[in-house]
């Protein structure tokens, strides 16, 4: 009763009941079991972007009524942002295309300041790549269920003699939804005078997030994450920070509008503003976007959001747990909001495609961008991996690790829960022979396409 009473009236009834032609020409509702990578928009995320577009105008830049209206509500959207996360008014809310970019962004800024950057191995590309690019990173290892050990860290911090200057930290796994105790990494890195980065894209939507006061040692300094991953795919991510490290460095972007002045010199003039790291025209629908599914958020409330997937989660795990031929990749201490798994027998890349073609049902398989991790996961050895990449090197990804995940989020229901049991069930019943007639695989990407 609670989805269809608080959840349901929030997503259209054309996606809700989207459907897809299976192989067998029969049309049926598609069931969205691949929320991590991507959430439906609310209907008032898009009623709400819609009529703003009737006032629209030049955001910054313009002096008429529709300019002064769109800017007003964009400069708006910061504040909605920064109570919703619990920043003060110490930090700026800067608007980018996605998370990538919004780490991007900080770990250019970043490598203006000398030390090391510490990141877990469970971290997506997208929290290690980055600072990798823009400066040099200590890599710690998590336990062999991929949760983090405190005194690891710590351990990392110390004997780093005051050389870390940021720890990177996932908010929840994009594998299998743990959520790291980011408090309690944010008081070890205070303590040895290091900041913490906690990339919050897989977090937002699903928990409420407090950066606290900037005089509790627990305090988290940035935060990053994605409209799209929160019912608001309208490309736009937000990176928050303190104000003190943005003005002292020159912007990650420089363009039209965020530099104040350029003399005849070419001397460049900024002003300490947030509108200094926000150049060209912004993404107008993407920050009003993120304000509204916030709202919506809030209305639902966050108890109501965690109660509601985990038992959509929980009552999942109990049906697979009891099939034969299934594995799942979680410790009973770090379920979230995604169940990771694999058929004895079939390529997970063959279970994905299988699962979209004959039964309607969207997940994800691969490494999800978390290579090391998932190598933990699957126990391939340091030989095992030499060979996979060199693999790599000429061309064949067909050996590289992966599972299938299926993550749930507001959109989904029972039925979906009972659709992807029932579907797994048939493929392990059928077997992987019988699929051999229908799909080949390719040899050097190990993609799997229908005959």
């Amino acid at each position: 009763m609670f989805w269809k009473k608080k959840v349901k009236p929030h997503f259209t009834k054309e996606s809700l009941e989207f459907k897809v032609k299976l192989l067998n020409g029969k049309e049926i509702r598609y069931v969205n079991l691949d929320n991590a990578a991507t959430t439906t928009p609310f209907k008032g995320v898009m009623d709400f972007v819609n009529s703003s577009f009737k006032s629209y105008g030049s955001v910054h830049r313009g002096a008429g009524q529709k300019s002064e209206i769109s800017t007003k509500k964009y400069e708006a959207t910061r504040e909605t942002i920064r109570n919703f996360v619990g920043a003060s008014e110490n930090n700026y809310v800067i608007f980018s295309k996605n998370t990538t970019e919004a780490i991007n962004h900080a770990a250019e800024l970043f490598s203006n300041f000398p030390g090391k950057i510490l990141v877990s191995d469970i971290e997506h590309s997208s929290n290690m790549l980055p600072w990798m690019k823009y400066g040099e990173i200590m890599q710690y290892k998590t336990n062999t269920d991929c949760s983090i050990d405190l005194k690891n860290i710590e351990c990392e911090l110390r004997n780093s003699a005051g050389k870390v200057k940021v720890v990177a930290i996932t908010g929840a796994s994009n594998v299998t939804g743990y959520k790291p105790q980011i408090y309690q990494i944010a008081r070890l890195a205070h303590k040895y005078g290091a900041l913490v980065f906690v990339d919050c894209c897989q977090l937002i939507q699903h928990q409420k997030i407090d950066m606290r006061p900037e005089q509790d040692l627990e305090h988290i300094d940035f935060i990053a994450f994605s409209g799209h991953k929160m019912y608001a795919s309208y490309g736009s991510g937000v990176l928050v920070g303190p104000k003190k490290f943005f003005d002292c460095v020159l912007p990650y972007q420089i363009g039209g509008g965020n530099l104040v002045y350029i003399d005849k010199n070419l001397q460049l003039k900024k002003f300490k503003t947030v509108r200094t790291h926000d150049p060209g025209s912004p993404n107008f629908a993407g920050a009003v976007a993120i304000e509204k599914s916030i709202q919506i958020l809030e209305e639902i409330g966050f108890d109501n959001i965690s109660k509601y997937e985990h038992r959509l989660v929980d009552y999942t795990l109990s049906k697979l747990s009891k099939i034969h031929g299934v594995k799942i990749y979680l410790s009973s201490k770090n379920v979230g909001s995604t169940i990771p798994f694999d058929i004895v027998g079939f390529d997970h890349r063959l279970v994905a495609e299988i699962l979209a073609k004959e039964h309607g049902i969207g997940v994800r398989a691969g490494s999800f961008c978390t290579y090391e991790m998932i190598r933990k996961i699957k126990n391939i050895s340091h030989n095992e991996d030499q060979i996979i990449s060199s693999e790599v090197d000429h061309g064949i990804t067909k050996n590289i690790p992966g599972l299938v995940r299926a993550s749930f989020g507001l959109v989904n229901n029972l039925e979906d829960c009972n659709r992807l049991v029932k579907a797994i069930y048939e493929i392990i019943k059928r077997g992987p022979k019988n699929y051999s007639k229908k799909y080949f695989q390719d040899q050097k990407t190990g993609e799997w396409f229908l005959l």
